[in-house]
């Protein structure tokens, strides 16, 4: 396991890189999982120190992460993401291209709990709710005769596999993405999408975080070079 990678930290928060392959919140088991990688690196004494989860990040997604250390920040956090005062950003790449350069999507997603997985649904479907982005082209290429675009996504709502959800359904799906790129299905991956190339890994990456400091008030902001570029 790597070194905690840890971008800022006070009293209050605790801002950190969450690494692929590693649980948001506390794992059963042996799995590695940021609540407990922080408690150990704030432990003192054998005490169990205060870990708040803000913002999840799905297990194969590395990313910017917030977390409270007391129940006073974690609240005005939450307030905070819930009132869409925080601001993410992602990059991710893409098997294919969107037809325009920047754009936004607006879809009622449904999340089934057999087999973990999300689908677009409709309005006043029981279980639906809202998920909204909006996306801008960052670079495109063609190469082996498929077409592949990085992008800037600036999520929304905050839905169970949003990003990974939208895009597919507009057969844009995600490289690496192993539960919704077809390329993905086969125990042999297909064509350039499924090369090992970029595919070993689901190329998102939550990039960038911005929020307002739950006891300065100051307007903090965070960003990493995602590991998937082209």
């Amino acid at each position: 396991m790597t070194e905690l990678e840890i971008l800022f930290e006070d009293r209050d928060i605790l801002v950190a890189v969450k690494p692929e392959g590693v649980e948001s919140e506390a794992a059963r088991g042996l799995a590695p999982d940021m609540v407990n990688r922080i408690r150990n690196h704030l432990s003192v004494s054998g005490k169990e120190p205060y870990v708040a989860v803000i913002q999840r990040l799905d297990k194969p997604v590395t990313g910017i992460m917030v977390f409270a250390k007391n129940k006073e920040s974690a609240a005005a956090l939450s307030r905070e993401l819930r009132e869409g005062g925080m601001k993410k950003k992602y990059r991710a790449i893409l098997c294919g291209q969107p037809k325009e350069k920047q754009g936004s999507f607006s879809d009622w997603l449904v999340h089934e709990t057999k087999g973990n997985v999300t689908r677009c649904g409709r309005k006043g479907e029981p279980g639906a709710k809202e998920a909204r982005l909006n996306y801008r082209l960052l670079r495109k290429k063609f190469t082996a005769g498929e077409q592949i675009s990085e992008v800037e996504i600036e999520l929304l709502t905050g839905r169970h596999h949003q990003i990974r959800v939208q895009f597919a359904s507009r057969g844009l799906p995600l490289m690496g993405d192993r539960k919704y790129n077809p390329a993905y299905r086969e125990t042999a991956p297909r064509g350039l999408c499924g090369s090992t190339e970029l595919g070993a890994r689901l190329c998102l990456c939550a990039c960038s975080l911005e929020f307002t400091h739950p006891r300065s008030r100051k307007r903090l902001h965070f960003a990493i070079e995602p590991p998937c570029q082209l």
